[in-house]
């Protein structure tokens, strides 16, 4: 965002600090002041110039945690960046719809300084010609031990199980039953962990070691739940798919290090990429995309160039740049009731790019619950983590709770974080079957064979209707259908 005023400044800043180095872009245009973000390549940076950007970085003592053809991830102390940049690493707090739905104070990061730029979160390194600039890391949303079993418990009350129910409401059986599973297919999720969860090997999924790319912190563990939970949704449309877990949370399970995260993630060239996070700006927005947004954008349309299919939640009533990137699957939600009931789930964002021309979001649906907690699948979670903990709980504004115990490793929840991974099983199925479709054929044949949603309104409003609607996109994924398509139509 550019500053159109003044934050309150305090000095409430972490010990270690996660950012983003932009190296000298060969197209002549710096990063930062991107118009086009349509393609990355013009903003990739010369070897030499990348060399001496990474090398000025590490002379301040930063930490190179992941790495581009446009720049790379970095961390280190506030005193790092000073040298840097000359600037002084402040912070202040933005109000923000965050983990289900609540709403609290965040605290954002900032560069200030005679010799800095005056949009948020980007600072400069006056005396480094090769270094366009350098942002710190946005804070992230995720769209959301004792003995645990495998199997979920029997609770009262309407819920989805996986991986039957949502292997049935997006219609994979008949694909799974043709054999056409997503076998060996690489799924990267980039979140706050991945936890052993014994529903795992029950199901023989494979799930490979996860990487962390925040220091101090143990790749194993996931102190929130969030990417443990939505991992199981991968496999209950793609059971031979290989998920490839990417930790980017800190000890308390915050995401500050996603864009890192995603980078790493990338460097391994999956062949799908899922994020269930992303920010949270005001809509419609105040203005043009800010730099730091700009950035993340290309770094997305980077793994877009190479062939990576990449999926991101559309939001929970969030609004953010990363489901807007041109080629992005786009995951919104639409609910089906305990009658089968098809509607548009009012938990989930749905809006026309006020960026991007041409763009809606979402593109197509997964299965989402209805505010307020949308607790609506029972997923696998770590014993006593914070999502164990608190959809067990009566909330304020919503007396009800999943009527799971605190530290059972069970709980019942969704949002747009659980219709992305059900999106990247799709896809997963579908390039089993074709591993030479293009991420541009994947989004076509997802969205032809759609199960159209023509009631209810999503999280902003919006009404679904009749055909593509801005409520829920094309409508929801129908994964037989769309395998159908391919086997058809790029034979």
């Amino acid at each position: 965002m550019t500053r159109l005023a003044t934050p309150k400044y305090e000095e409430n800043v972490p010990e270690t600090v996660y950012g983003y180095v932009s190296a000298k872009s060969q197209g002549g245009v710096p990063m930062p002041q991107a118009t086009d973000l349509s393609s990355a390549r013009p903003f990739h940076a010369g070897d030499d110039d990348l060399a001496r950007a990474k090398e000025h970085a590490r002379a301040a003592g930063l930490t190179v945690t992941a790495e581009s053809r446009l720049g790379f991830a970095v961390s280190g102390t506030p005193a790092a960046y000073e040298q840097l940049t000359t600037g002084r690493i402040v912070s202040y707090e933005v109000r923000q719809r965050t983990e289900m739905q609540r709403v609290r104070d965040v605290t954002h990061l900032d560069i200030i300084g005679d010799r800095q730029p005056e949009a948020l979160g980007i600072g400069a390194a006056p005396r480094e010609d090769a270094i366009e600039a350098v942002a710190l890391e946005q804070p992230r949303i995720a769209m959301h031990v004792l003995p645990v079993s495998a199997d979920p418990p029997t609770v009262a009350g309407f819920h989805l199980t996986l991986p039957d129910d949502v292997a049935r409401l997006l219609n994979a059986g008949p694909a799974h039953d043709a054999g056409e599973t997503g076998h060996g297919v690489q799924v990267a999720m980039v979140d706050t962990g991945q936890f052993a969860h014994p529903f795992f090997a029950a199901h023989h999924y494979d799930v490979a070691p996860a990487v962390t790319v925040v220091a101090g912190t143990k790749p194993t563990e996931d102190p929130v739940g969030h990417g443990t939970g939505e991992s199981a949704n991968i496999f209950a449309v793609a059971p031979g798919a290989r998920l490839r877990p990417y930790r980017a949370s800190n000890p308390k399970g915050d995401l500050v290090a996603a864009m890192a995260g995603f980078m790493r993630a990338k460097s391994d060239r999956p062949q799908i990429m899922t994020n269930s996070w992303g920010g949270d700006g005001p809509f419609p927005p105040d203005g043009p995309p800010s730099q730091p947004d700009i950035m993340a954008a290309l770094e997305i349309q980077d793994a877009l160039d190479h062939g990576i299919v990449v999926v991101f939640s559309a939001g929970n009533g969030q609004f953010s740049i990363e489901p807007q990137v041109p080629g992005v699957l786009a995951a919104g939600g639409a609910f089906v009731g305990p009658t089968g009931a098809l509607r548009a789930s009012d938990y989930a964002s749905g809006y026309v790019s006020p960026w991007f021309q041409g763009v809606v979001v979402p593109t197509v649906c997964g299965l989402v619950g209805m505010l307020p907690r949308a607790q609506y699948l029972m997923l696998p979670v770590p014993p006593g983590c914070e999502i164990d903990v608190e959809e067990s709980s009566p909330d304020p504004h919503d007396p009800s709770f999943d009527r799971t115990a605190k530290n059972d490793g069970w709980a019942e929840f969704s949002g747009t974080s659980a219709a992305a991974p059900q999106l990247a099983g799709a896809v997963a199925v579908l390039l089993g079957a074709r591993p030479e479709l293009t991420s541009a054929q994947v989004v076509e044949a997802l969205s032809s064979t759609t199960v159209d949603v023509t009631t209810g309104r999503n999280a902003f409003g919006n009404q679904a209707r009749q055909g593509h609607d801005d409520a829920t996109g094309a409508g929801l994924v129908d994964v037989s259908a769309a395998l159908d398509f391919v086997l058809a139509r790029f034979a």
